[in-house]
């Protein structure tokens, strides 16, 4: 195995990358049992069986491994002080390091790496977890591995932008530098010196989720459209607000970061009702979704750009790194001084059993990392007649 880290490189040197979900059990299960579960999921994956390589000229590969650092632990701390405690310890990818595990009672939660995959990943590795757990056989599951030219449209960007990331990368090769490992723990260091994150949790439960959807079918619009309205309007601002969207092809089951990105800019209109703004965000997500060269623009555009540029972007973004070039294409490009106000990840139902021969998962919280591009990152998750909403925000 050795994979080009190309789609997924913006996450390689971010100093937060911490995808979490949180996994209620209908009953406590006994952590010897947990364990065995968890390691032998692991060993199922293609992706954790692996571990991230960067050479001298600064390209990063991931490549096969067979000891990979892996850590399972009991711990009576609460959601909130498990991210906190964590969100500060830089995974030890080159070592293999994408997932941790903490057990208590009947919660399990789960922490990876963005290089791990994203949310949908963690999921399709909680059904493996489950089913390990449960006695069932599984089969191994390969890595499936995100490139430009798998992209719809072979990743083409429109001739002006091709032509803004080839006068950037020219300017970048005057000054180019390969960061390393030692460079991500410095900066990891120096950032969480002076940063804290926050989560807020809110659950709707079986009524009010009815209740919810309802009104939003008889609007017409998506719940993820009426959480940005009910934001936007809460705020009282003109927000940039980003949205995550699966990228994956085929209804494919395997861990890897499949996820690109798209934006909107929507200001609350209060000459209008709550629900006519609603479908102006229904409208304004649609056609970035639907029209191919919108939805997949970031990874296209980013794709272009030299991986140690890209790696420079979140460094000066941290505070660790800066140039007067790196400066104006992070201001450019949102990694500056204006980030979007909101990002927003919908899981939507999840597409896992519920059911494992006697164990039973009764609700799942799910909380995105707060990447260097964003001030609040909100995560959403249903879970049979559960769904859970979570922000994720710096508390400054």
């Amino acid at each position: 195995m050795r994979y080009r880290i190309n789609t997924e490189r913006i996450e390689l040197f971010d100093v937060n990358v911490l995808i979490v979900m949180q996994v209620h059990l209908n009953e406590a299960v006994p952590f010897d049992a947990i364990s065995r579960a968890f390691y032998d999921a692991c060993d199922l994956h293609e992706i954790l069986n692996s571990r991230v390589e960067i050479d001298e000229a600064g390209e990063a590969f991931y490549v096969d491994y067979y000891k990979p650092r892996r850590t399972i632990s009991i711990t009576d701390l609460s959601l909130e002080e498990i991210i906190s405690s964590n969100e500060k310890v830089r995974f030890r990818i080159e070592e293999g390091e994408y997932l941790k595990a903490f057990v208590s009672l009947d919660k399990i939660t789960f922490l990876m790496h963005h290089l791990g995959g994203d949310g949908k990943s963690l999921l399709y590795f909680i059904e493996t977890f489950m089913n390990c757990l449960s006695g069932k056989k599984c089969e191994k599951v390969p890595f499936c591995h995100t490139t430009l030219d798998s992209l719809p449209g072979n990743g083409k960007l429109p001739f002006f932008y091709s032509v803004i990331t080839k006068i950037w990368n020219r300017k970048w090769t005057k000054q180019r530098r390969v960061f390393t490992y030692a460079d991500m723990d410095r900066s990891y260091s120096d950032f969480w010196s002076k940063k804290k994150t926050r989560v807020e949790i809110r659950k709707y439960e079986k009524d009010e989720l009815n209740a919810l959807l309802k009104s939003t079918k008889d609007s017409g619009v998506s719940l993820t459209s009426y959480f940005i309205t009910k934001m936007v309007r809460d705020a009282g601002i003109k927000a940039a607000i980003g949205l995550a969207a699966d990228a994956r092809s085929g209804g494919n089951k395997s861990m890897g970061n499949q996820v690109t990105g798209t934006s909107i800019t929507f200001g609350y209109n209060e000459s209008k009702s709550f629900d006519d703004n609603a479908k102006t965000v229904h409208e304004l997500l649609r056609k970035k979704i639907e029209n191919d060269t919108e939805k997949y623009f970031t990874l296209y555009f980013m794709g272009r750009l030299d991986p140690t540029l890209r790696d420079a972007l979140n460094l000066e973004r941290a505070g660790y790194y800066h140039s007067s070039l790196t400066s104006k294409v992070a201001e450019h490009l949102g990694f500056g001084s204006k980030i979007r106000d909101i990002s927003i990840t919908n899981l939507t139902r999840v597409d896992i059993p519920l059911s494992y021969h006697g164990y039973e998962i009764k609700d799942i919280v799910f909380v995105p990392p707060v990447v260097s591009y964003a001030k609040n990152v909100i995560g959403i998750v249903t879970t049979g007649d559960v769904m859970t909403v979570t922000r994720h925000f710096y508390d400054d």
